[in-house]
């Protein structure tokens, strides 16, 4: 660049000499080996400054650079300038007065300056030129790689000088240089940048190739993820998938992705150890300059947590936020679904509104805290009782509803509150002492009470306030009609719980004898209830309400400990060891560990195994028949005798009672009742004795009542019986009285 003041004189002074040369030579060579080292972008300014100082004695350089704005340079090089004389040339406003270096920007082209006391260019920065003895100054533009000047070079010098050929190489050569470096410094301050983003992004990203096989991924994502890069350099995104989008979601992905250049969504991916996650995904197509794909880049988030966040504030917006029970609006949209399914099969529905008695006492006494958590237990004892078609809601306070559905009859539904009755009254452990509860409990049926929601919640409502002006700790139907066929019931089921408190039961025994020798050879114990006000009860009345109530587990335990007492009591008192002979209920053998209990009883009593004789109803013989196996296996062992009860009243037991281990069945009374008038109940005992023979098994009667019936099972040559033709239940004190004749 030549400045057009020049005179014809100097044109002369345009050739560069061999020398000139050979400087300007060694001046590139010393500043690209310095950028080839890699050196800091401002060593190699400040080094260019310097090298050029050289080549102009007298002189110092300086790189200036105009700031974001656009409106003042500033010194960004200048390591030959004192620092007083830098502040004063910071803040330079381009133009006509502004110095060589202000014209530069002002006029956008080079400025040469040989006197700079005199050029008016320099009028703005005349004292500045007086202070440090700047007698000329030579200045150049600095471009940017898009040609734009962003700055300047310049030589300043001590004494008054015109440049010749080689100074405007040196400056020519230096500003292009530093205007390359100060381009490259901003590269790699963008990449520095963009690693600094990458790395601290608290988003996973995972850049491809444009045939999606992974470049790269940051450290958020391997924490997400829990690949690292060596996992996955090399491989492509699939290896990532949940399993959870059909090739659907994935074509729609990409059509998105190769159409718009981006695609954002909600995605489920699967991390290392094969959890599967949601997470929030954007994937954007990266072109180069000639609109060729380049990569691909995905950048991810966790958002698990914000996924579980919405999934409990749905949860709360429908469920009660205490005991997670559904609220009320979600208990009527079940309810109004179930009606539905009623409608189909003809079956009922009891809304039951259960209302805990005197609950205020347990807050004003023990607290809200004790009394939230005793609500929470029994919301799960309530919960855990109903079948997957019942729902339970919490409707504030202490009340619960309930809807039992898929109902057959009155008698289902009865059996069913009767067990809620079961589970509120069970002892509650929060503190030193057990708390027990009582409920009052309302019911209302569909459809017979409503067709809908509000009205049977009405009704149920109405029928729990009678349950408690009846007293409490009661249920009431809001019909009237079913409350009188459930007194008895109900009344039983209560006062089978007090009567099992304070043992109110007895035990009578039936005598058992050898057909054959006519010995006595044991004895069945019958349980009766001595009920204070009604006297003695016969289990006809109470056993199956004891059944339905889960009341017979406790009932059944009594009876085992006290007629192996008994039968010990009897040997102990000098009379001849006979077999006990005990009913146990099937929900006995279900519940618990009936070998453990028979073994602790044994062993509590001192009664010898061989003793106890268990009788089962036939109805074992189909319930769970390898469950039932072990079962009776494990009580053969303690060496007891099994007995089947009831035996041929309809039970299709006949191909299963060869794998049991029985030793005795014990023909039902209604076979023996006409067995003398009928020919089908003699034919019926003879092919029971004759199969029980086969099998190795003792054949036993019961209700054996006068002696024609004996006649004839004697001809069938069944083993034992019992019945009134030899002797009635009687008391243990009788019993003993007759064993002394």
């Amino acid at each position: 660049m030549l400045n057009a003041n020049l005179n014809p004189a100097e044109i002369e002074n345009f050739q560069l000499s061999h020398e000139e040369q050979e400087k300007i030579l060694q001046l590139q060579q010393a500043i690209l080996e310095s950028v080839a080292h890699g050196e800091d972008h401002m060593a190699v300014i400040n080094n260019i400054c310097q090298l050029e100082e050289q080549l102009l004695p007298n002189s110092v350089g300086s790189v200036m650079l105009m700031d974001g704005a656009y409106e003042y340079l500033n010194v960004y090089a200048a390591p030959s300038i004192p620092a007083q004389g830098i502040s004063r040339l910071n803040g330079l406003k381009p133009g006509p007065g502004g110095g060589s270096c202000g014209n530069v920007i002002y006029r956008l082209e080079p400025q040469f300056v040989s006197n700079t006391f005199t050029d008016p260019r320099w009028q703005d920065l005349r004292n500045l030129a007086y202070d440090f003895n700047i007698c000329s100054c030579w200045s150049v533009p600095i471009y940017s790689s898009v040609k734009k000047v962003i700055g300047t070079f310049a030589l300043s010098s001590f004494e008054h000088r015109s440049p010749t050929t080689f100074h405007h190489r040196l400056l020519d050569i230096g500003a292009s240089i530093i205007g390359i470096v100060l381009d490259r410094n901003k590269s790699e301050a963008s990449v520095r940048l963009f690693e600094k983003v990458f790395e601290g992004s608290e988003e996973g990203i995972m850049i491809t190739d444009p045939n999606k096989f992974i470049l790269s991924v940051n450290n958020t994502f391997t924490k997400i993820l829990g690949y690292t890069l060596e996992d996955l350099q090399g491989q492509t995104p699939k290896m990532l998938s949940s399993g959870q989008h059909d090739e659907h979601f994935y074509a729609n992905m990409w059509k998105s992705i190769n159409t718009f250049g981006l695609w954002r969504g909600e995605i489920w991916n699967r991390r290392k150890n094969g959890e599967i996650f949601p997470e929030w995904l954007s994937i954007s197509a990266v072109y180069d300059q000639n609109g060729n794909l380049s990569h691909y880049i995905g950048i991810l988030s966790d958002i698990s947590d914000i996924k579980t966040a919405e999934e409990q504030i749905q949860f709360l917006s429908s469920h009660d936020a205490l005991t997670g029970l559904p609220n009320l609006m979600l208990f009527k949209d079940r309810l109004d679904h179930t009606f539905k399914i009623a409608n189909s099969n003809g079956r009922k529905v009891a809304l039951l509104n259960i209302d805990i008695d005197n609950f205020q006492l347990i807050n004003d006494s023990l607290g809200h805290t004790i009394a939230d958590k005793l609500l929470c237990d029994l919301a799960k004892r309530l919960s855990q009782g109903i079948t997957d078609t019942d729902t339970l809601c919490r409707h504030g306070g202490d009340e619960f509803l309930l809807a039992l559905t898929n109902m057959a009859d009155i008698e289902s539904i009865r059996s069913s509150v009767d067990q809620i009755f079961e589970q509120i009254s069970q002892p509650i452990l929060l503190t030193q002492s057990p708390i027990s509860l009582s409920s009052s409990i309302g019911i209302a049926l569909y459809p017979d009470d409503g067709d809908n929601f509000d009205t049977l919640l009405k009704q149920a409502n109405v029928a729990m306030q009678q349950a408690k002006k009846n007293g409490r700790n009661t249920y009431h139907y809001y019909t009237e009609k079913l409350n009188s066929n459930s007194l008895e019931f109900l009344h039983f089921s209560h006062g089978l719980r007090n009567a099992i408190k304070h043992e109110h039961f007895v035990l009578h025994y039936q005598p058992q004898y050898d057909l054959n020798s006519g010995t006595l050879i044991g004895a069945e114990a019958l349980i009766r209830w001595q009920h204070p006000e009604e006297g003695l009860i016969f289990p006809g009345r109470f056993i199956d309400i004891a059944e339905k109530t889960g009341l017979i587990v406790e009932i059944g335990e009594w009876v085992l400990k006290e007629a192996c007492r008994q039968a010990v009591a009897w040997q102990r008192a000098g009379y001849p060891p006979m077999v006990m002979a005990v009913n146990v209920s099937v929900l006995q053998l279900r519940r618990g560990n009936i070998k453990a209990l028979i073994q602790n009883i044994l062993r509590e009593t001192g009664l010898a195994a061989e003793f106890l004789e268990i009788e089962l109803t036939e109805s074992i013989l189909l319930d769970s028949i390898d469950q039932t196996l072990i079962m009776l296996k494990e009580l053969k062992d303690l060496g007891i005798k099994l007995a089947i009860d009831d035996f041929g009243t309809g039970y299709s037991s006949l191909a299963y009672l060869k794998k049991f281990r029985i030793d005795k069945l014990k023909i039902d009374q209604s076979f023996v009742r006409d067995i003398a008038n009928n020919p089908n109940d003699a034919a019926i005992i003879l092919a029971i004795v004759q199969m029980a023979h086969a099998l190795n098994l003792k054949v036993i009667a019961e209700g054996v009542e006068n002696e024609e019936m004996l006649t004839h099972l004697l001809s069938c040559h069944c083993d034992e019986a019992q019945g009134y033709h030899f002797a009635k239940p009687m008391t243990a004190e009788a019993f003993a009285q007759m064993l002394d004749h």
